[in-house]
Parts: structure tokens; sequence; C-alpha cells
């Protein structure tokens, strides 16, 4: 059994957002002698992200009593002051390696800390705001990417896609919560109006993935490459759309939501090969 701190950090989630980020860096131009930027901008981010996913399941604890109950606080593995501290050294230790990038990386970083906490603490349970902060976060990592390596340009078409399949999967995520959102008062879409809405809204942000990723390729900034990666990708968002669409059962939601964050592993490889 892993360790209860590695488990609060969602390890996957990390390795991604690292990774997202690397892969930002390398796309804005970032050269092998910028190595050790492109590693503390990984790792500070990533960490920061941890730290994100912490401070979410310390203010979620009653929640998750209901929705995941066999998760680290409210299994008792973790106390909630530990989890405080951990939260703490995580942040203060991806700001720390933040600061050996670039001063614009560094800034981006700094005004990220404060908008994960208060989403965590305030703006969570609010219908969309909630979804859209967090979408705009996994983003924010690959603005920070290009900003580590000087170059922001060149970030912004892995911003827009990361942006949209999150709005998506975060939607997916507050329908499969929706039991334990609904008894402890959080206004979530799908609190207030209903499966259905939400499956639509969340379908469409995904089918604007599937729409936008065309627009590199016909713009001439990807190559053939990617066109035939992210196609692949395109068949996997077409059948999460489907499915959520005939089963919104709280197994499937979980499943969808789990495809969607591994979608991004080839759709960052298609941007790369591109």
């Amino acid at each position: 059994m892993p360790s209860p701190y590695i488990t609060l950090v969602r390890p996957v989630n990390f390795a991604i957002t690292a990774a997202s980020i690397a892969v930002s860096c390398l796309l804005a131009g970032g050269t092998a002698a910028q190595a050790p930027v492109i590693l503390f901008a990984s790792l500070g981010g990533a960490l920061i992200g941890a730290g994100g996913m912490v401070i979410n399941d310390y203010f979620d604890l009653e929640i998750d009593r209901i929705n995941r109950p066999e998760r680290p606080l409210p299994s008792g593995a973790v106390a909630k002051f530990d989890a405080l501290m951990f939260y703490a050294g995580l942040t203060g230790a991806g700001l720390i390696m933040s600061a050996y990038t670039t001063r614009t990386a560094f800034i981006i970083a700094f005004v990220a800390v404060p908008v994960i906490f208060l989403y965590s603490q305030r703006y969570k349970g609010t219908p969309l705001a909630g979804n859209l902060i967090v979408a705009g976060m996994t983003a924010l990592a690959f603005i920070f990417g290009g900003a580590a390596v000087g170059n922001l340009q060149q970030a912004v078409m892995p911003a827009v896609f990361a942006f949209l399949i999150n709005a998506g999967r975060e939607l997916i995520k507050d329908m499969e919560d929706v039991e334990g959102d609904a008894a402890h008062g959080a206004r979530t879409f799908p609190v207030l109006y209903g499966m259905e809405r939400s499956a639509r809204l969340a379908g469409g942000f995904i089918i604007a993935v599937i729409a936008s990723t065309v627009v590199p390729y016909v713009f001439g900034l990807y190559g053939t490459a990617y066109f035939i990666i992210v196609n692949a990708v395109n068949l996997l968002l077409l059948y999460v759309v489907v499915s959520l669409a005939r089963d919104r059962s709280t197994a499937n939601l979980r499943r969808l939501s789990l495809m969607l964050k591994w979608a991004m592993v080839p759709g960052l490889a298609a941007i790369y090969a591109g």
C-alpha cells in the first residue's frame, strides 16, 4: 500500500502536471542549455499543484466522508493538521523551485497559489465558476512552462486544449460527486441544474476540444504526425461524449473522468510530435 501522503498528492496528477510543463517548455523552444530551468519549472509547478490537491482534500473532508471515505483524510490515515502542514511544505518547495526559472514564471506561480487556496476554500462549491478556475489553473501550467523559457506564444494552443478538456472533466467529476455535494449544501452545477444539463455542458466542452484540435493543423502550426495522433485521441473523446449521454451512473462517470485524465498523455505526445 502506498503512503497516505503519496495518495494525497495523487501521483498520476503530479506526473501529468510535470510532463505538461516540461512539454510546454520544449514547445516554447527550450534548449538543452535550459535543462535546469525546465527541471525546476516542471517540479515547481507539479509541487504547487500537489499542494492544491492536499488543500482541496482538507476543505472537502466532510463531503469526502460520503463521496470518498477511503481517502487519507476521511479514513483517518492523515490528520487535518498534518495535511495542512504538508500543503504548506509542498507549496513552499514549489515556489522556491519556481524562483530559479524566470521572473515572469515566478510571478505566475506566486499568483496561482492564493487562487488555488481560495478555490478550495470558497469557490469549489459554486456553479461553473469553480470548474472554470480549475480548468484555468491547468491551462496556466502550459503558460507557466512557456514563461519559464521566455516564449509564451507557443504555449497558447496547448493551454486552450487543456482548459477545454479540464472544464468538461471537472463537470463530470461534479456529476460523480452530486450526492455528497447536495448533502453538504455545495452549489455545484449538477446540484443546481441537474444531471441532464450538466452532461450536455460537459459534452459541449469536450466537443469544443475536438473542434479546436483542427485549428493548429489547418494553420500549419503543427504537422501531420500531430494530426494523426490527435485524431486517435479525438476518437476517445467522442466515446466519452456518447457514453456520458447514455450512462450517468457514478461508476461510469468515474471511469469517464479517468479516461479524460489519461487522454492528456497522448494529447501531449501529439503536440510534441507535431
